[in-house]
Order: C-alpha cells, then structure tokens, then sequence
C-alpha cells in the first residue's frame, strides 16, 4: 500500500490558526504533507463545506470550537459590516468556510463551493455579501433553493431539498474568482433555479447546464449591501415601529419592544394541562436541586457556567433529557448557587401557535430568555394585549397577530417581536384600579404606562386632528400591517427590518384603517368568543354525550396526501367537519393558515427527548368544555373568513416620503 501524498488529515482551519503546532513526532508523514500544503501556492478551493450552527441542545454539550485567528478575520470583514443584531450565525462553519477559502487563494484564484444558502438574501449577512464582492472580480450565485425551514406554500415553493435529508437549509453554488487583471466592480451573476421544482428536477438542470453557457442574471449591489429582493428608500423615511438606539433618527412609535418568550425547554414549562405542566415543573426543580447540591460539593475552583457544562459532561444521570432540559442560563444558576424555587404566579397563560393558548410557567430559571416581557405581563393579574410580528430575517412570510397573553418567541416564525399596548412598572404604596391626580392608572402596586409614544401621538393628531387617541393609533397600525398593499409594497424591507409605518393620506382613510383594527383586534384577540360558521358536523359513531367523543388525536383534511380536500376535517373517528369556504384558508400567518395552525397545534404530542406529553383534550376536559376544541375549529373558520373580508376592504394607500 502506498498512500496518496497529497492527502491530509487535520482541522483544516485549525491547521492555518497563528498558533497552531503541528505534531512533529506521532505523525510525522502526515505532518510533512501539512506543511507542504500550507506552502504551497494554492489557486484553486473546490468543496462542500461542513455546515454547523452548534449544538441541538444545552444537554449536548457539543458546542462549535472556536478559531481565534480565522474568526478574527471573519469579525473585521464579514461582522464590521453586517447590519444584523445577533451576530453569532456569522461564525458557522460554512461561512468559516468562505473566509478561510478567500483568504488561502490570496490575490489570484478560484473559489468553488456547495453551501449553506442564507449568506444571499438575510439580514446578518449584509456583511458578508458586501465583502464578497470586494473580495472578488466576478461572482457566480446559483440558488438551488431547498429551504425546508418554512412551511405551506413556501416550503412547497422551496422545492426539494438538494441534499436529501440531508440538508433542511437554502443550498447555493458560489463560484468566485480574482482576476488580478480585471478592471472595475465585481461582476455578480445570479441565478435562480425557479419554484416547485423537486430534487430530482434540480439535479437534471444543473446537470444541462454550463458556467458560461447559462442564463445569468447580472445583478447590481445596492449601498445596504442587497442583491435579490432590493428593499425601497422611501421606507426608510417612516417612523418605525420600535428602535433601540439611543439616539434614533425617526421617534419610534412603540416605548418598548422585545422578542416572546424563549425557554428552551418548551416541553417541561407549557403545556395544555395545567395539572401535568405542574408535575414537569417539580420534576424539573428536584433533578435541578440534587445537580446543584452535588456540585456544590465537588467545590470547584471556577465556578462558572463553563465550568457547569464540563463537570455535567461525564455526569450522565443530571444530563439525562427525561430529567431535566439545560441552558447556558441555568448552568449559569447552578455556578451561582442559585436556589430554583418556583413562584407561586409563575402559572400563566400564552400564545404558543396561532390560536393556542396553553398553560406557561413563566419565572426566572425556568425560562431562557424573558426580555421585556416582565414589564408587560408582570403579574398574572395584570392586563395586557399587543402585536406579534416574524422577527426580521426569521424566514417567514410577513403577517402579524394581536393577542391577549405572553407570545411564545417562535409563535410564527424561528422568532418573533411583541409591541404590547402598555407596560408596567412597580410603584410604592398599594392601589386597586384607582386613579391618582396625575391620570396613572395603578393596578395592584404597579402603574399602568402607555406603551405608544408621545412623539407618534403629536405626529398623528398633527395630521388628522386633536381627537385622534392612542388606542386609534394602535388600532390603525394593525390594520396597515394587514394591508395586502402594504406587504406587497414593502415586501423586501419587511423581511430585513422592523415595519416603519407611513401616515394614510388623509383623515377618512386613517380613521377606516382605526375602525378595520379595532374589529381585527378585537375578532383575534377573542378568537375564543367568535361565533361558531355554520359547518356541517357529522356523527358517524359513538355517543356525544360522552367526553371521549370530542377526543382529538390529530385532525386532518379530507382526501389523500396528494390532493387534499380542505373542505372537509376529518375531526376524529366520530366526527368529520365539511362545507369549510375557501377563504378560510386564505387568512395566512407565517406560511401558514390559520385552520393549518390549529390542525397542527391540536394533536396529542409526545416530546421525543424529555418524553413529555402535551394532550389538546385536557384543556377541553380541565375547563369543563369537552366540544372545545370541534367548536374551535369552527370559531377559527369565522375568524379566518372575517379577517380576509375585513382586510380585502381596506382603502388604497399612496405611499409618499414622509
């Protein structure tokens, strides 16, 4: 056997880190062929990067490796210019992958890679795709799609997914090249494979066509650093809905905005039985207090929540997922000495899907990441509603959802913001619903604050009139982010930024947009009380006066996989629903409908690591409604088809620079 001499086995980044000492005495043959390799003038990089954003789960301890001197490259280049919030995505393995191959070709080359797609269109990625094109001479872009994040006509537009099961992300061929002898801008090529094509359709295209003989399209940067789905300059020039700038250019028109709730452990603190999602929680709390205790008496040196992680390592029984869900936060409890003790109003309710309101315990510890939530729901006795929108750069179609209890962080989309109407803030002394000199409203020891701004109520009454309230404002902006006008108008901007929000032309239209809100508002955020449509409900077994014949296990259309008849539920084995119109299933959230939401939300489910079970029924059983959920599936109809009626009327909008 002679082996291949230009094969080696290593870290590819870690080989070319500053620091990195190659094994000179085990390895010896191999570490020969390394050092070739790094002298060698490198011209050409062909591959298929590994694609990793990190662990699955806290329990994994499986954290991505860092590479001080790659990384550094990728935060002076791809970071320093990427206009996103959250840049940790920057630091994946693929995009890596990019920064290690533009740097080892240097001045002259060929960069040839299959990867990850979310570099092309995301916001995070502004960065990268300013840098790419100053890195290179000519770039080619062939987008193959694939991206089966999404869901409904999305993920069905999405197509196959290139890699089989593979791959679940948007994949792309980039090809890019330095010419030392061009002269003038990157040349960018971009391709799209198109809709609806399947696996086996996207291999056979790319398999017929040649670089230089296909179909490019030749495609400008903007000054934001967009290639596809440009975004306008005349968005730019409205008041946003929030900011967190010190200093904003434009008021914002909300005080105060923050993603829902992420617990990172969703299986142990919701659940629609407010009997098991107590039994999950003391569970929890005891494997937490003996994982506490015990390393208290290991009487570690560090203490920290790194620490907490390698001591869990070995520790298989506290790592176990059917005990116990972990996150950075919770080790960083343990490393503290924190004491888990759950509060007595941590009991709560929350939006978890569209139209799925489940028991939440909401407290300190157990939840990942609260942010401002606690200002707006601070105690179970405090009330409060507001609008729920996909963050941006979260993959969703734009839609938008008002409600009246705390927002679940991916209730739409991979994540999502909330503009309540108020907040809180604790005052001293006690009152009940009193009203105090100053017009602050006090509700059992915390003052009632309005989270519309008074710079977007001088703006308003300004343009329409003195008698222009907040609640009218509030009401209008709903009703314009449900505008078909305004998503179509601004498609590009909604996916990369936070809604700005024009002022109607005049007063009639703002107060129509007023009036359309406040029935949305109303309709959505008491889905619960809407009337029931008229469907036909058929009994084909049973007894309904037994609570076992409105059990759901998981509902479905009628019809096959291939060609559903939406139409008709078939509810369970005792009922089947039919006559549903066709406009219900034109109200779309996320990429979704809202019925899809509800057949997909009202299924008994069985979490696959901690073995939890989440039942529908208990809901109906432990509020004394066992036709809940069959009754639900008509109100959400009503809904669905009120909405789409509602917001097909609004008035037109002229869109000027404000």
């Amino acid at each position: 056997y002679v082996p291949f001499p230009g094969i080696v086995l290593t870290d590819t980044f870690q080989m070319s880190e500053d620091s990195d000492t190659l094994d000179t005495r085990l390895f010896t043959h191999n570490n020969a062929r390394a050092t070739r390799q790094l002298d060698a003038d490198i011209t050409v990089i062909v591959g298929n990067p590994p694609y990793s954003a990190g662990q699955n789960s806290a329990n994994d301890n499986n954290a991505n490796q860092a590479y001080p001197t790659l990384d550094k490259s990728i935060r002076t280049t791809y970071a320093a210019r990427s206009t996103g919030q959250n840049k940790n995505s920057l630091y994946d393995s693929y995009i890596r992958a990019l920064r290690w191959g533009t740097n080892r070709i240097g001045n002259k080359g060929i960069l040839a890679y299959v990867t990850n797609g979310g570099y092309i269109d995301s916001n995070t990625a502004s960065g990268i795709r300013q840098t790419l094109t100053e890195d290179f001479d000519h770039l080619y872009i062939y987008n193959l799609r694939g991206n089966q994040r999404t869901s409904g006509e999305l993920s069905r537009k999405e197509g196959g997914k290139i890699f089989g099961s593979g791959s679940r992300s948007t994949i792309a061929i980039l090809i890019g090249i330095k010419d030392p002898h061009h002269v003038g801008d990157c040349v960018l090529h971009y391709k799209d494979i198109g809709d609806y094509l399947n696996r086996e359709d996207k291999l056979a295209t790319i398999r017929n066509n040649e670089l230089l003989t296909m179909d490019w399209d030749t495609i400008v940067p903007n000054a934001k650093g967009e290639w596809i789905n440009q975004s306008s300059d005349i968005f730019d020039t409205y008041p946003p809905m929030g900011d967190r700038t010190k200093t904003p250019v434009i008021p914002p028109i909300f005080r105060v905005y923050g993603p829902g709730l992420q617990t990172n452990r969703d299986a142990w603190v919701y659940n629609y039985s407010r009997e098991q999602l107590s039994k999950n929680v003391e569970k929890m709390t005891k494997t937490y207090e003996q994982v506490r205790e015990a390393y208290a008496r290991d009487s570690r040196s560090k203490r920290n929540e790194k620490d907490v992680a390698e001591w869990l390592r070995p520790h298989t029984k506290f790592n176990d997922p059917t005990e116990i869900s972990w996150a950075r936060s919770l080790r960083n409890y343990i490393a503290r000495k924190y004491d888990l003790i759950p509060p007595d109003d941590g009991y709560r309710y929350a939006i978890y899907r569209p139209f799925s309101q489940q028991n939440v315990f909401f407290a300190p510890g157990y939840n990942h990441e609260r942010s401002q939530l606690p200002r707006m729901f601070p105690t179970p006795y405090h009330p409060n509603y507001g609008i729920y929108i996909p963050a941006p750069g979260s993959g969703a179609y734009f839609s938008t959802l008002a409600m009246p209890s705390i927002p679940d962080l991916c209730l739409l989309s991979a994540s999502g913001q909330f503009f309540a109407r108020y907040t809180y803030k604790p005052v001293q002394g006690e009152g009940q619903l009193s009203l105090h000199d100053d017009n602050s409203v006090i509700i059992d020891g915390y003052e009632q604050i309005d989270n519309i701004s008074d710079d977007a109520l001088h703006r308003y009454q300004t343009a329409f009139g003195a008698q222009v309230t907040k609640d009218d404002i509030f009401t209008s902006i709903y009703a314009l982010l449900h505008s078909p006008q305004y998503r179509e108008r601004f498609a590009p901007d909604l996916k990369r930024q936070l809604p700005r929000i024009p002022l109607p032309q005049d007063a009639d239209t703002f107060y129509a947009y007023a009036e359309a809100g406040r029935r949305l508002t109303d309709l959505h955020i008491n889905y619960d009380e809407a009337e029931p449509y008229p469907v036909d409900e058929e009994h084909t077994a049973g007894d309904p006066v037994t609570p076992d014949f409105y059990r759901v296990q998981k509902m479905r259309y009628g019809g096959t996989a291939r060609d559903k008849d939406r139409s008709t539920i078939i509810y369970n084995q005792n009922i089947t629903l039919s006559g549903i119109p066709e406009a219900a299933h034109q109200y779309i959230l996320g990429a979704r409908s809202a019925l899809d939401w509800v057949l997909e939300s009202y299924q008994v489910k069985t979490d696959k690591n901690s073995r939890l079970v989440n039942d529908p029924n208990d809901w109906a059983e432990e509020h004394g409604e066992p036709r809940y959920i069959v009754d639900l599936v008509k109100r959400i109809v009503t809904v669905s088809v009120e909405t789409v009626r509602i917001t097909t009327a609004l008035p037109p909008l002229q869109f000027e620079i404000a």
